[in-house]
């Protein structure tokens, strides 16, 4: 997730390594015809954020893995945000001061970022989430991918991106190859309630879905291994207002699919 571009649409790519961690019934991806294989995926069912398929923290973030203050973000990301419960992963930001051990820097928030890397690492297929996204302008919660172990070029896609000061916009976006982004205006407002998003990413180009329809198309794709990234970042530019203490995002699964064939 890299700030606010202005481009065309673009694409994310999956394949398959490390050990996923699926369900035993394998639902179908939303609104997707076809023959799909569950192969990595969270219902959230636990007490706990499993550490077999997730970590705290991400190459993404350079300072130690945990805050990225010169990408426009406010927030130093750890475990405690991220509660497991009653079937939801709740990404919790919270006006708190942390101050980075490694860098020095001190955060005015803390909040939650999962990434699959390295349990799991991802080339073509379809991926999605269902979540609800908070009300409350200055948050920046998004969905993305984020280039693997090795991979030495910048290699990302967003499935989504929102910005909760414009709550009629969602951005999909890929930073890999050409590169492109699309900007595209929901019917509903993204707190209200539960919707799921999408991408399917394939060699031949990227298509973004919400609810199961088709919303976005590129013939770009991207270039290299990715990890999932979910993740409720605190926006520097449109800051949250001084009342505002917390914020929520509420994810019900996030998963994983390869065609079958």
């Amino acid at each position: 997730m890299i700030g606010r571009l202005l481009a065309l649409v673009v694409v994310l790519v999956l394949g398959g390594c490390g050990a996923p961690v699926v369900p035993a019934a394998s639902p179908q991806p939303l609104g997707m015809p076809g023959d799909w294989r569950l192969a990595f995926s969270d219902e959230f069912d636990g007490a706990v954020l499993d550490p077999r398929r997730w970590s705290d923290h991400s190459s993404a973030e350079p300072d130690d893995g945990h805050g990225n203050p010169g990408n426009e973000q406010l927030e130093w990301n750890q475990a405690a945000n991220c509660r497991v419960g009653d079937g939801l992963l709740t990404m919790t930001a919270r006006r708190e001061r942390v101050t980075s051990a490694a860098s020095g820097q001190t955060y005015a928030w803390t909040s939650c970022l999962i990434s699959s890397a390295p349990a799991y690492h991802f080339r073509y297929a379809y991926v999605e989430e269902r979540a609800i996204l908070p009300a409350d302008r200055g948050f920046w919660p998004a969905f993305w991918t984020w280039q693997a172990d090795g991979v030495d070029r910048h290699t990302e896609t967003d499935v989504y991106e929102y910005y909760s000061d414009n709550p009629r916009m969602l951005y999909a976006t890929q930073f890999s190859g050409a590169g492109g982004r699309c900007e595209w205006r929901p019917a509903f407002h993204p707190a209200d309630g539960w919707h799921t998003y999408g991408v399917t990413i394939e060699a031949s180009g990227t298509t973004w879905y919400v609810d199961g329809v088709r919303v976005c198309r590129t013939a770009a794709t991207s270039d290299g291994l990715t990890a999932l990234i979910s993740n409720l970042a605190v926006y520097s530019r449109i800051p949250p207002d001084p009342a505002t203490a917390t914020a929520v995002k509420r994810v019900d699964h996030i998963r994983v699919w390869t065609p079958v064939g």
